[in-house]
């Protein structure tokens, strides 16, 4: 007896676009023989790359982009008592001396 039951073959995953095949983590037969594409999972893919990536983490106390400038002044002055070292911050720069500027 002929079996008229309609039969739908699975394209092979490189006979797909290649957009369409890297959406596919696994490929799993179920309990009828049937193959079941797997596709990654944006949030678990997302969740590790943040992770990853250490963003949305929580910021580090000691991170001086943070401080003001007052506060960064006095904690690079405490630095530098600390390790002996004598150090001028404040915002002066360097001036030439009078006769660098006219030797010419």
């Amino acid at each position: 007896m002929l079996s008229t039951e309609l039969r739908v073959r699975p394209k092979l995953l490189t006979d797909l676009p290649p957009d369409l095949a890297k959406l596919i983590e696994d490929v799993q037969v179920d309990n009828r023989g049937r193959l079941i594409p797997k596709l990654y999972s944006k949030v678990q893919a997302n969740k590790e790359l943040r992770a990853m990536l250490n963003l949305g983490a929580k910021s580090d106390a000691s991170d001086v982009s943070k401080l003001s400038d007052q506060e960064l002044i006095s904690t690079l002055a405490q630095q530098a008592k600390e390790l002996g070292i004598d150090i001028k911050l404040d915002y002066t720069f360097h001036l030439p001396k009078k006769d660098e500027g006219d030797s010419g």
